[in-house]
């Protein structure tokens, strides 16, 4: 598993395990110990001694952090920490800062049930040279258009393909600062990052945003939204112009209404996600800075998504991208959507809005082969009978006089 940047995301899915892990058997306190090696996973990488390693300790109970401890390593990159206490409630994380970046551990631990633990820590060398970052996928989703505005996501997946982690040159400069680049469509308005990094690393860029997060090696999911502003009768310019190579571009847009004009994106037809039909017009392997050309129109007859739909969207991508697997249907989703009614038939319109998307999230993973053909196949079957349920329950509150 690839160590990832050590943030409030990491730290949220940490207390988050720790809450929801088993208990394990009590064991006498204060006389564990946690010891490994930062290990520099860069090619001809810097020496790791002297480098800072962090224990953070987090109360299960208290559901908070209880504390950190510091040590450095020694000139093997060695270190230890003792004395830690074995009770139940407490979970650990290691965590080594290494060239201004900070790499976790690979998992949280306890010590309840055993006194002395192994943990080492991936780090590598940082440069600030994007020559090896690349899109695996690009996608745009056109959700909708009201009032002026086209509600859109785009989402994919960023790779790192160097042993090197990226990082920004200059942070403070802006436009400037030669962190990794997103691209957006001219005129683009409230940019919010949904999933992948933090909403307060994004920056403005050149045609687009920056985000100045460390990028480590490996592949990188991310999920943002943002508005295009139109006048009535006018067609919207989506053109972008993409970063770095491309493997694979998607535009989706919803069936019926808005039309994609004057592009050389190629039309795949009708496509299914999440059990609403979309168009598809797709390109692959795109040299770096080609212009994707395209304009929106027919936005007169758009159908706009309301404040809570738009919510729940941006949730089921978060979970989508975080997640890390098949996201099952067996639950709804737990977010508190602001301002969302509680009533009955409003609850029963938010839980089909996040099957469609937690559908759409799961065609996706299995079409680029993360998903089992059983597992596949299992999940959309249980998605499908809940949407039927809530389709047939929503058409009886309707008529409830009809059988």
């Amino acid at each position: 598993m690839k160590p990832r940047v050590f943030g409030l995301s990491a730290v949220a899915a940490l207390v988050l395990w720790a809450f929801t892990s088993a208990a394990s058997v009590l064991a006498a306190p204060n006389d564990g110990s946690v010891s490994g090696q930062v290990v520099n996973k860069s090619n001809g990488g810097a020496s790791t001694a002297g480098a800072t390693v962090i224990l953070v300790s987090f109360g299960r109970k208290e559901q908070a952090p209880l504390g950190q401890q510091t040590v450095q390593a020694d000139p093997d990159g060695h270190y230890e920490f003792t004395g830690l206490d074995r009770d139940q409630n407490v979970v650990y994380l290691t965590a080594s800062k290494f060239q201004n970046v900070t790499y976790p551990a690979d998992q949280p631990f306890q010590l309840s049930d055993q006194q002395n633990l192994q943990a080492d820590i991936s780090v590598y060398d940082a440069t600030t040279a994007d020559d090896s970052i690349q899109l695996e996928s690009l996608n745009l989703l056109v959700m909708g258009a009201d009032q002026g505005l086209v509600q859109m996501m785009e989402m994919g997946a960023l790779l790192n393909n160097s042993d090197r982690t990226f990082v920004t040159a200059n942070p403070q400069d802006q436009q400037l600062a030669n962190a990794v680049k997103f691209a957006l469509p001219r005129g683009a308005l409230g940019v919010q990052m949904q999933a992948g990094f933090s909403d307060q690393d994004v920056i403005p860029g050149i045609g687009g945003v920056q985000v100045t997060s460390p990028i480590l090696p490996g592949r990188h999911q991310f999920a943002l939204s943002f508005q295009v502003p139109y006048s009535n009768g006018s067609d919207v310019d989506v053109a972008i112009q993409v970063p770095y190579p491309t493997s694979s571009f998607s535009m989706y847009l919803p069936d019926g209404g808005i039309k994609l004009q004057g592009s050389s994106l190629n039309p795949g037809g009708p496509t299914q996600l999440g059990g609403q039909t979309y168009s598809l017009y797709s390109a692959s392997n795109l040299g770096k800075a080609t212009m994707i050309a395209g304009q929106l129109g027919g936005l007169g007859g758009a159908v706009g998504l309301g404040g809570n739909q738009l919510a729940l969207i941006s949730l089921g991508v978060v979970l989508f991208v975080i997640g890390g697997g098949v996201v099952l249907f067996g639950g709804r989703l737990r977010g508190q959507v602001v301002g969302a009614r509680r009533q009955t038939d409003a609850t029963s319109e938010q839980e089909r809005l996040e099957l469609v998307v937690r559908m759409a999230a799961l065609d996706e993973r299995y079409a680029a082969g993360e998903v089992s053909d059983a597992d596949y196949t299992a999940e959309r079957e249980r998605g499908k009978q809940r949407l039927r349920e809530l389709t047939l329950a929503r058409r009886q509150m309707a008529a409830p006089g009809e059988v």
